[in-house]
């Protein structure tokens, strides 16, 4: 309770624009968001990753922000814009809304192996079934823009969150490239994204 009440603070404290009541209640009401894994069986594999993962990009992007913006010659940190504020949440609290629903638990069967002798023993683990399948990116630019408008930057930041690991860009797609030079809050939200990931939830 303590995550999502962060969460919901720092959601309506930065994202006022039309259609966040909306896509709040949506994701309160009929979405499994705040309790859901971030992933099956790598970061965020437990009830609540998905909410822990969002706060962890977020604490990262804001960050990784004021440190880009800040001047080298400055005496203090920069703070800042509302403008600012709100994109670093719209990104780090919704860029992974593509995963609400779609990770199930199943009981499987697992091998133990303790001092040489194996045997196998009930387990629970998560599952995917996803009923839409856009794909990753952009499904959750699909999903938040059915509630509310987003700006052409948050949009391909979104989009292209995955970097590098993106089928389109394993495919040989150029458009990642493109859209990082189009706008810096794409390599800022792939940038807090990995740090989350292999960094934070890797300690934690």
């Amino acid at each position: 309770m303590e995550l999502k009440a962060k969460f919901l603070n720092v959601f309506r404290l930065w994202v006022r624009r039309p259609g966040a009541d909306k896509l709040l209640a949506w994701l309160e009401n009929e979405t499994d968001f705040f309790t859901a894994p971030a992933s099956t069986k790598y970061h965020g594999n437990f009830e609540g990753g998905l909410l822990a993962h969002s706060l962890n990009v977020h604490n990262r992007l804001r960050e990784i922000t004021i440190f880009a913006l800040t001047d080298n010659t400055a005496l203090g940190r920069r703070r800042l814009t509302e403008d600012e504020e709100a994109t670093v949440a719209v990104l780090a609290l919704l860029h992974d809304v593509c995963k609400v629903n779609i990770y199930h638990k199943e009981t499987v069967r697992r091998r133990v192996v303790e001092n040489g002798n194996v045997r196998w023993e009930d387990a629970e683990s998560y599952t995917i079934k996803d009923t839409l399948p856009l794909g990753h990116g952009e499904k959750s630019l699909y999903i938040i823009q059915k509630h509310m408008n987003l700006s052409d930057d948050e949009a391909l930041a979104i989009r292209w969150h995955m970097g590098a690991y993106d089928q389109a860009a394993r495919g040989g797609s150029y458009a990642l490239t493109d859209a990082m030079a189009a706008t810096p809050w794409v390599w800022r939200l792939q940038e807090a994204d990995m740090c989350a990931t292999w960094v934070d939830e890797r300690e934690g």
